[in-house]
């Protein structure tokens, strides 16, 4: 039976050098397990060429990167797709070809995504959610998770003030925290309309590639995500405003492995030593109401939403993308000119908002 590929694999072939056919000839191959594909490329392609994966680029390690997108893809098609991109990869132009795909995936997956993530939201467009709709889903995931920050389990400070107006005040709980709570999406609110047409043909092109090698990597039903659907409660958890800054850029994620038998139930953990939740811990069990225990029937969040974040999180961590970026973030914040040693390198997060600067030209030109 042939691996399910979720989209358009030509973005890939294009950096591959090699036509769709030949991608899903190897691909589809039943005679390949996934499991011996990602060993043999991990054996013979990314260990023996380490070195020069962690010199070809100052941004991140090169070979972690490849190694954590075959270890934790959020799906076997996903580990499949990176496998058998690797091997054509090796087989035509050997390291330097990995490089080159390794690079391709870095710009088109990993950095966009960490962008687009910590990206201020922007007020929708009337031809997206409206603002409303994101409203109601703050309500409706805050009733969900009984106005409890579902990651530390501090009480909803707003909600305090309303229970407080209406002389409900033994409704407020007095051993936990109270906080500014919000509604954190899974897959960022950014990635909402971003395969809109609109940008320059160079600017299409790239979000067209990040589109394709993202679908690839992480089977995202683009399809089903896009519009009103991207502030579903199954995209979303309410947890405290520090909590949501935390779980926005992949500083911690949600394990399903921890608790594999038992449905919506997690563990939060922290991808860094030395990193805490408001509470002071590096993990935190985390256990969602099922629909049919939630008094309004909402659904709990999305597994495979949940996988995709966690991937991110762990490859991001393993490579040291994440601290890349942290460290452009807070160069671009402190600095008005570029540091004389050259380090400071606002290039690459202008590459890396691509994604976002597409976005926002189709939320104004829809908007005139």
């Amino acid at each position: 039976m042939p691996h399910r590929l979720t989209d358009s694999v030509e973005s890939t072939c294009n950096v591959l050098t090699c036509t769709s056919d030949e991608f899903l000839e190897l691909f589809n191959n039943d005679n390949l397990s996934t499991v011996e594909l990602a060993e043999d490329v991990l054996r013979n392609v990314i260990h023996p060429n380490q070195a020069r994966l962690r010199e070809s680029d100052a941004r991140c390690r090169l070979d972690d990167l490849l190694a954590g997108m075959l270890q934790e893809a959020p799906e076997p098609s996903g580990q499949r797709y990176a496998a058998v991109a690797l091997h054509i990869a090796h087989e035509k132009g050997g390291v330097e070809a990995v490089v080159d795909i390794a690079k391709a995936w870095l710009d088109n997956i990993f950095l966009p995504m960490l962008t687009i993530a910590r990206s201020p939201r922007t007020e929708p467009s009337s031809s997206q959610t409206p603002t409303s709709e994101q409203s109601k889903l703050r309500h409706t995931v805050a009733r969900r998770e009984q106005n409890r920050c579902a990651i530390t389990g501090a009480f909803d400070r707003s909600f305090v003030t309303e229970l407080l107006q209406q002389s409900r005040e033994h409704e407020i709980p007095q051993e936990v925290p109270q906080l500014r709570m919000a509604a954190a999406h899974i897959i960022p609110f950014l990635l909402n309309d971003f395969s809109s047409n609109t940008g320059t043909t160079s600017e299409i092109t790239d979000a067209a590639r990040s589109w394709d090698m993202l679908q690839s990597w992480t089977s995202l039903d683009l399809g089903k995500l896009v519009r009103s659907d991207i502030n579903s409660p199954t995209n979303a958890i309410f947890m405290s405003a520090d909590e949501h800054y935390s779980f926005k850029r992949f500083y911690f994620y949600l394990d399903k492995q921890a608790y594999p038998n038992t449905p919506n139930k997690y563990r939060a953990q922290m991808v860094q030593t030395g990193r805490t939740f408001t509470n002071g811990r590096d993990s935190s069990d985390v256990e969602f109401r099922a629909k049919e225990d939630s008094d309004l029937g909402v659904e709990a969040p999305d597994p495979h939403l949940l996988r995709i974040h966690a991937a991110f999180a762990k490859v991001l961590n393993l490579c040291g993308a994440a601290e890349y970026l942290d460290k452009v973030e807070r160069d671009g914040a402190s600095a008005t000119t570029l540091r004389i040693d050259g380090t400071t390198d606002f290039g690459s997060f202008l590459m890396a908002r691509l994604p976002v600067a597409v976005y926002s030209t189709s939320n104004n030109q829809s908007c005139n």
